[in-house]
């Protein structure tokens, strides 16, 4: 007998909401107008004749114009990517021009809190106002962010540039799996999002590199100003060669549709809970108050939005309801996991390189390499499973098992380490990452109605991030805690050591006995690092286990049941 909660996920399964011709709903089902209008924009029925042929779901478009948008969509992606990283080598800089060294945490923090806080409504947005208006308006406000940064004549006119970077990075992030999704079958797209999830990782590697050699070779602000060039590139592909089905209504008729309670409320939440996690243990002690009283206010705001989610609006941001479904809670709380480990190995990777190994920014950027390469190979080599299989649920837990396994062995990180070992294991790191990337977005988009289909996509683009943010803070924390505590010890208490971490040249003013004392309490502290993500993977691995298979739409498998016509726009 079926149980409520296996009727609910099996009548939950995908169909793209922006299909441009025809989809099936049972004749039988009951939904009032509102929902009619939520599902889709312009419906006509009428009665299907036996024997007639699959209804048409997905609309990939002609070679050469897929081509372009694939362009496009790839070069969003390293843009949104590439400017969260770029500006970590142009710091030094930045400071010497502006004589603003307290404020220099701002670049980060104003450019990762606006692209978190927003990247979760840009999918609810795409559905009132169309994908190619959202994706558009993502792709200006990232740039006009750049150029105010590029222009800046002062570190608060850059700040306020990172932070309007930030609204239109989290857009483009977020929009590319999306348009993906509407114009491929569940099938083959697959191979594409692995190689979206490649351009990713390989713009967080060679970003330090581009923005050291702008820096040394320029000026620190091409970092911003390479982003004008090539994002007008995206809008002009975008622009001329995108056509998906734009939902119908007035301009002040859709603002009504928008979900302004829960907008802000989330955007607060998220505003509350990062700030705090970004200052903690740098601006000011963990066991502040400010620090302490921001994330018991975020928390209580999240808990708000929870509630005027599931109560108030017709269209919330985040309908609660969908996390009843096992795909949903189990692939992201897996992805918020791995985000975690995946970042905070990433982000200290850096440290060991170049304090540890004493290899210059390139070199230790490079030494990276095979991270992002086994993660382009297994992103792309799961997608050509799914495309030829069709089965894809075992992927993420097989990809935290490989992931814990790489995690493990960087705890063979030493002083003497080979190369060969540095590749070996960072490729196998990678390998366990890519190999999640794709299913886990197929997994919830596969456990849900259409017209939910752009927010569960963009809100694993959201976990994903939330967790490199809370991994990123937990594992720095217990990295600062460490190294002081192991290099008071090694030094017996004389705190004036303490400096090495502030300025890593002050290592060689030391004797060689009291380096290699120095050396040793970086790569304790780094251990610790390890055994942080080796425990996130462990979560990820577990949460993955929970993930069922569902039926991947395609084309071909589809039975007619009444046909409705989506007019385009």
């Amino acid at each position: 007998m079926t149980s409520k909660l296996d009727y609910k996920q099996e009548v939950d399964e995908q169909v793209p909401a922006s299909a441009s011709t025809s989809v099936t709903m049972p004749v039988n089902e009951k939904k009032d107008a509102y929902d009619q209008s939520e599902d889709i924009s312009s419906i006509a029925t009428s009665e299907a004749t036996p024997g007639s042929a699959p209804v048409q779901l997905y609309h990939k478009p002609p070679t050469r114009q897929f081509v372009l948008i694939l362009i496009a969509l790839s070069l969003c992606v390293f843009l949104a990517s590439l400017d969260q990283i770029i500006v970590s080598t142009s710091i030094p800089a930045i400071t010497r021009e502006y004589n603003s060294l307290n404020d220099i945490s701002w670049l980060g923090t104003a450019y990762m809190m606006t692209s978190t806080a927003f990247q979760p409504l840009y999918g609810k947005f795409s559905d009132i106002f169309g994908r190619k208006t959202t994706m558009l308006f993502a792709n200006i406000v990232f740039l006009v962010g750049s150029a105010i940064s590029g222009w800046a004549t002062s570190m608060a006119m850059l700040i306020i540039g990172r932070g309007i970077s930030g609204i239109g990075a989290g857009g483009l992030m977020a929009m590319v799996f999306v348009i993906l999704s509407d114009m491929l079958d569940m099938r083959e797209r697959g191979k594409y999002i692995g190689f979206i999830g490649g351009i990713f990782s390989f713009s967080s590697v060679i970003g330090p590199l581009m923005g050291g050699a702008f820096t040394d070779h320029l000026t620190w602000r091409w970092s911003f100003w390479i982003n004008l060039p090539v994002g007008a590139i995206s809008i002009l592909f975008i622009f001329f060669n995108l056509d998906l089905p734009t939902p119908p209504g007035s301009f002040t008729d859709k603002l009504t549709r928008i979900d302004y309670y829960g907008s802000l409320l989330l955007m607060g939440a998220v505003i509350l809970i990062l700030l705090p996690l970004s200052w903690g243990g740098n601006e000011y002690e963990w066991s502040s108050g400010i620090i302490i009283g921001m994330l018991v206010a975020g928390f209580v705001v999240a808990g708000i939005f929870i509630i005027v989610e599931w109560k108030v609006p017709k269209e919330p941001i985040v309908p609660i309801h969908l996390f009843k479904l096992r795909n949903l809670w189990s692939t992201y709380s897996s992805v918020f996991f791995s985000g975690m480990s995946f970042f905070g190995i990433l982000f200290y990777l850096p440290v060991y390189f170049q304090v540890v190994k004493n290899e210059s920014a390139t070199v230790g950027g490079l030494e990276t390499v095979p991270f992002a390469i086994g993660i382009v190979l297994t992103s792309i080599s799961s997608g050509i499973w799914v495309l030829k299989r069709g089965t894809y649920a075992f992927f993420p837990a097989v990809g935290g098992i490989i992931f814990l396994a790489g995690s493990a062995l960087c705890l063979l990180f030493e002083k003497d380490t080979p190369r060969v070992a540095h590749v070996f294991i960072l490729f196998i790191c990678g390998m366990g990452m890519g190999l999640s990337m794709q299913a886990c977005t197929l997994a919830v988009q596969a456990a849900v109605k259409p017209k939910y289909m752009a927010t569960v996509t963009t809100c694993i683009q959201f976990m994903r991030t939330l967790g490199q943010v809370f991994g990123v803070a937990i594992v720095g924390s217990v990295f600062n805690n460490k190294l002081h505590e192991k290099l008071l010890n090694a030094f017996n208490g004389d705190k004036t050591v303490l400096r090495v971490t502030l300025d890593y040249s002050q290592i060689y003013t030391y004797t060689n006995d009291k380096i290699d004392l120095i050396f040793e309490s970086f790569i304790s502290a780094l251990h610790y690092v390890y055994y942080c993500c080796i425990a996130f993977c462990v979560l990820a691995f577990v949460m993955a286990c929970f993930i069922q298979h569902k039926e991947l739409k395609t084309n071909a498998n589809q039975k007619p049941q009444v046909e409705m016509t989506v007019e385009m726009a």
